[in-house]
């Protein structure tokens, strides 16, 4: 329907030039009409529909990848999206309306697969159509096109042969790096390309050695690992499992490190989170092969030589998984039948993701399935995402990328608008905004010494602490306004004008900021207080002191901050006492075969430890220093206690001729063997005992 409407303002204002503004303004009328048409079968939750796109008006028949150019000379925006017959040229309108320019055509046969990435105002495309090879084309050129041209084709500044097809793309503009990944070269692992000259890059290595990589996040790296700061590395999806590979010299790849994942069936695309202490990673085929919901594994990469899965998070649908890329603390995931979801990692322990939102323009389909959305790229300065749908077009959708936490109203009553109240919320906005923001809340009356604006200068979090009635009947909303945008954000409606509780599992005061309890008055088994790390742990909370015992027991993030390691000492007998003459180990954690307390004077022995009961065994039990008279064997000289004085026992003092410490064999009590105790037993040999 787009293409006839380009062609009607053609005819119409061809001829007046000066008049092309109309053009466009009749254009974005039948773009919003069109939306509005589509977006009402849509459902959608914090995601607004703003604009759509269909294939046919770009000239195909299906859509399959999207990538984005930010014109930084005019600061226009331009959507490349990939079709089956081509890649088409959109430009992003004011108010987020997409017009078609045109088509870059494929280089030999229509292909559901391309994929296009941006590096110094360049486009490159490849597609797994035979000897389709990677294209080139300088993005610039569209600087010049004007409505009243109409729709164009457009030819590639360059033509790479070789890979002849390839599935994916990765750029690395720190080192002006195009990276094919699922070629028809290296066995299908990365091929990088040098594109210092962004129009003829050269084929500068490549790696074979991790087998077919089906995509992957380049970056160069500066996160919590120091070993590997300043290295090019590339984030891949191998197979079954996570590679790191250094491509920071393209003829020497190589594998920092690795790590597999619970049911793995088909990795498929990998992003790192901009602090690069974490990777999400989705497995494409697990959902229709094993069943389960939409996962997405989450990696810790604070080890970069051993990442593993930190957490595995797992939607109630049942969609398979393609495409998610990030901006600051939202992940956005193209989940085909299920559409574009909108996931929230703005917690204090990172990652523990949450669904914040979504837009399913096929609320019909469902399951596992390879229709709906593909790809998307994120329009921040605009506040936009836009979206493919494969069988549909392209979907241009505004996020309410801002959120409420902690809502709490100081009193209420069930059924009731409860007024005047001590209200209490946190907003939290993500950046690529135009900031400064201002916060204001409608549907509430404030008292007149209340504030009821606020200023949010950057991104991050603002505490909203305000006196105001209730309007019965009216729910309240919070409206966050920018240069760019304004979005309303409901945060209360009549059921829930109640003060918020939450989950006390371990008794502490202190509630799980996670796990929140709605409920009027007293609840039991929760705090109004949600500043718990772990809820099931009673010596940690905020206000907690803290001990060296390898707990965060203060919550601040660090643990054992400002206490002492202690000394552990070897029981090698497990009695509960160290051997002192042997090195402590200090630590705040205890240490297997090791206690606090030393004092033990024969480590060997387990009868013998400080306070130890006598046995008249004739050692030194207590280890006072001393074989008193309790620990004396009564029957003297009958070292092997069976009540006889004979040639064993002889042999026994015999052999422990000279012993200093710890002698079993002393019959005067002074803990040593000499004469003196051989005399003695000699005086009494032969004796039986008494």
């Amino acid at each position: 329907m787009l293409h006839f409407f380009n062609r009607l303002a053609l005819s119409l204002f061809g001829k007046f030039r000066p008049s092309w503004h109309l053009a466009i303004a009749f254009l974005c009328v039948a773009h919003a009409q069109e939306a509005r048409a589509q977006g009402e079968a849509a459902i959608h939750q914090q995601i607004d529909s703003v604009a759509f796109l269909s294939a046919s008006s770009m000239l195909a028949e299906h859509v399959n990848d999207i990538g984005l150019w930010l014109d930084e000379e005019t600061l226009e925006s331009y959507l490349l999206v990939g079709c089956d017959n081509g890649t088409a040229f959109v430009k992003m309108l004011p108010g987020g309306q997409p017009m078609y320019m045109g088509k870059l055509p494929t280089t030999t046969v229509v292909s559901l697969w391309r994929d296009i990435k941006v590096l110094n105002d360049h486009a490159y495309v490849v597609s797994e159509a035979p000897a389709h090879g990677m294209q080139v084309f300088d993005l610039t050129a569209l600087r010049d096109w004007h409505p009243l041209d109409g729709v164009q084709d457009w030819v590639p500044d360059a033509v790479i042969a070789a890979p002849g097809s390839a599935h994916n793309l990765a750029v690395l503009p720190e080192a002006d790096m195009v990276i094919q990944l699922g070629s028809n070269s290296f066995g299908g692992g990365a091929v990088l390309f040098d594109a210092s000259d962004p129009g003829a890059p050269f084929l500068a290595g490549g790696s074979s050695e991790q087998g077919y990589l089906h995509d992957a996040h380049a970056l160069r790296y500066e996160g919590p690992d120091e070993e590997h700061h300043g290295k090019d590395l590339l984030f891949a999806a191998a197979g079954s499992r996570l590679s790191i590979l250094d491509i920071s010299d393209p003829s020497d790849v190589l594998l920092i490190g690795e790590s597999d994942y619970p049911q793995s069936v088909y990795t498929h695309q990998v992003w790192v989170s901009e602090s690069q202490d974490h990777a999400f990673l989705g497995d494409e085929l697990d959902e229709s092969q094993l069943g389960g919901g939409t996962k997405t594994i989450v990696f810790d990469l604070t080890d970069l030589d051993a990442p593993f899965v930190h957490e595995i998070h797992e939607s109630e649908l049942q969609a398979t998984d393609h495409n998610q890329y990030g901006h600051g603390e939202w992940l956005f995931q193209s989940n085909y039948n299920a559409g574009l979801r909108m996931l929230s990692s703005a917690w204090p322990e990172l990652p523990v993701l949450s669904e914040r939102g979504h837009f399913d323009p096929l609320p019909d389909v469902e399951g596992a399935g390879f229709q709906g959305a593909w790809s998307h790229v994120i329009l921040a300065d605009q506040g936009l995402v836009a979206f493919t749908s494969i069988n549909q077009g392209v979907w241009v959708v505004r996020p309410e990328m801002a959120w409420l936490q902690n809502i709490a109203i100081s009193s209420c009553e069930a059924g009731t608008v409860p007024s005047p109240n001590n209200w209490s919320m946190t907003v939290h906005a993500i950046d690529g905004w135009d900031f400064p923001l201002e916060v204001t809340v409608e549907g509430v009356a404030f008292l007149p010494e209340s504030p009821s604006t606020w200023v949010m200068e950057e991104s991050g979090s603002t505490l909203l602490y305000f006196q105001a009635y209730g309007l019965p009947g009216v729910q309240a909303k919070v409206h966050v306004t920018s240069a760019q945008s304004s979005w309303p954000i409901p945060i209360l409606t009549s059921e829930a004008l109640w003060p918020a509780h939450y989950a006390d599992e371990d008794g502490d005061g202190y509630g799980n900021p996670n796990l929140p309890v709605w409920g009027c008055g007293d609840v039991p088994g929760t705090s109004a207080l949600p500043l718990d790390c772990q809820d099931w742990n009673a010596q940690t909370y905020p206000t907690a002191l803290e001990l060296c015992d390898g707990w965060d027991n203060d919550c601040d993030g660090e643990a054992d901050e400002g206490t002492a390691a202690l000394p552990w000492y070897m029981d090698g007998d497990g009695d509960g006492f160290g051997d002192g003459a042997q090195p402590a180990v200090t630590s705040c954690v205890p240490l297997v075969n090791r206690v606090l307390v030393s004092g033990d004077c024969n480590d060997n022995e387990a009868t013998m430890y400080p306070g130890a009961m006598a046995l008249q065994n004739g050692t030194d039990n207590n280890c006072d220093g001393v074989i008193s008279e309790g620990e004396l064997n009564p029957c003297l000289g009958d070292f092997d206690l069976d009540g006889l004085r004979s040639t064993s026992d002889m042999l026994e003092i015999l052999s422990a001729m000279g012993c200093q410490v710890g002698c079993t064999a002393s019959t005067n009590g002074d803990d040593s063997v000499g004469i003196v105790d051989l005399l003695s037993f000699l005086s009494v040999f032969g004796l039986p005992c008494n």
